[in-house]
């Protein structure tokens, strides 16, 4: 009897134990990544937009904020944000294990551009000496000069200037806003056999 007890543990032993047993291979689940987030124009112009663009690896759910807004999981791609004023965008990517990776970006919110609306003339063409005014209309303007007149104003919105041309004269009128943008309009003002 011993000896069959015997041969049954050693049977026994020749088995492998529940713990050691294969068990299925578990797949690695990759982890979410952000690869990229900028935008080109860290200073907007105020009522402007401005491209805010990233890229995303093994994301599930992409969001912005403010305001809170699903995106596309991309390599790479680009959507548009108005700033009011200083913001902090912050882009979330989240995996399908469910872990998330932010990044911040930060915009500020500028003076508006300058924008020259309209430009008039009294006359397309004159005789020599004959009086034209060439007068404008702008938005955002922290000064405007028409040359060759050597005229300059500040910021108003509306303004005209006088002269008497004795040959064919482009006038030059030029916006400049608060950021040192500027805007430019020419008109020719045509004198009959002036040249």
């Amino acid at each position: 009897m011993a000896a069959v007890v015997a041969a049954g543990l050693l049977a026994g032993c020749s088995r492998t134990p529940v713990a050691e047993q294969k068990k299925p291979a578990e797949t690695a689940v990759a982890p979410v990544r952000i690869t990229q987030f900028y935008s080109t124009t860290p200073q907007v112009p105020r009522g402007e937009k401005a491209n805010v663009c990233y890229g995303v690896e093994n994301a599930k759910t992409v969001w912005l904020a403010p305001p809170k807004q699903e995106l596309s999981p991309a390599l790479a791609r680009c959507v548009e944000v108005e700033p009011a004023g200083k913001t902090t965008y912050v882009l979330t990517a989240e995996g399908a294990d469910g872990k998330t990776e932010t990044k911040e970006l930060e915009l500020g919110s500028g003076p508006a551009r300058v924008h020259i609306v309209n430009v008039d003339i009294s006359a397309a063409e004159v005789k020599p000496g004959d009086m034209v005014s060439v007068c404008y209309k702008v938005d955002n303007a922290q000064s405007v000069t028409i040359t060759p007149v050597k005229f300059r104003a500040g910021s108003q919105r509306n303004g005209c200037v006088t002269d008497q041309p004795r040959r064919t004269t482009t006038y030059v009128i030029q916006a400049t806003g608060a950021a040192g943008d500027t805007d430019e309009e020419r008109v020719t003002i045509k004198v009959a056999g002036g040249g």
